[in-house]
């Protein structure tokens, strides 16, 4: 287009190309300069920012996981805009279209996941979110699939993924499954079940990670865990605290 004589008209087009595997994904912006008598490609490469991390919260089911999600949603500044997905989000739109029994069962399970995880790689919209998911997953064949899609997840967004696992001494476990605010939110209170996932696969742990830490759960309050947990997200990414 051209503007009247003497004015410069300036045409600014922007393009969104995610590097997944390659790092944080970069925004690059070229202008198309029409002046008079000529034009030229004028290439402007905007700042490089990397996505805010994702946090995985591992633990058996009564472990506390929920209650210290929503500690650490209240205690983390504004500016880290920290989202929960706790796992049941995941859980329960498969569980209202097949029983976890059934054949598809965890072909669904695994669809939503992936559907959340490519918004999280390649919407910039998510970016500015650090965004804090609860789970179950052991090390077991499905358990270990699950957590390395986590890690892909985070290499797919540019971004650090700070895995965190919750250990609790069997009894208070057993103790916590109980707890009648369970049922509303749908979770296991079967006492039997979680004895046998406690006989069976360890919770996995990404403990060759630097960024990995495990907290004993037993004898702390939520809101403690929930406070060296945040702790330990600004020693990885300092720039989340205010």
């Amino acid at each position: 287009m051209r503007g009247p004589r003497g004015v410069t008209a300036e045409l600014v087009l922007e393009f969104d190309h995610p590097t997944t595997a390659q790092g944080p994904t970069e925004y690059e912006q070229r202008s198309w300069t029409v002046g008079n008598g000529g034009h030229h490609i004028n290439p402007r490469r905007m700042p490089k920012t990397t996505p805010q991390p994702l946090i995985h919260i591992n633990a058996f089911p009564g472990t506390g996981k929920l209650t210290v999600a929503q500690y650490l949603l209240s205690r983390s500044p504004p500016s880290a805009n920290v989202k929960l997905v706790h796992n049941h989000l995941l859980i329960n739109p498969a569980d209202a279209v097949l029983h976890r029994t059934q054949p598809g069962y965890q072909s669904l399970r695994r669809a939503l996941r992936a559907a959340t995880f490519t918004s999280l790689a390649t919407e910039p919209a998510t970016y500015n979110t650090t965004y804090l998911f609860t789970d179950f997953q052991t090390t077991n064949e499905q358990g270990t699939s699950v957590c390395l899609e986590y890690a892909q997840a985070a290499k797919d967004r540019g971004c650090v993924l700070i895995p965190i696992v919750l250990s609790c001494d069997e009894d208070a476990n057993l103790k916590r499954i109980m707890h009648s605010d369970r049922e509303m939110h749908a979770k296991l209170m079967d006492v039997e079940l979680l004895r046998t996932f406690r006989k069976g696969a360890p919770v996995f742990r990404f403990s060759d990670r630097k960024e990995f830490l495990e907290i004993d759960v037993t004898c702390l309050e939520p809101e403690e865990v929930a406070r060296m947990i945040w702790e330990h997200v600004l020693v990885v990414c300092p720039e989340l605290e205010e």
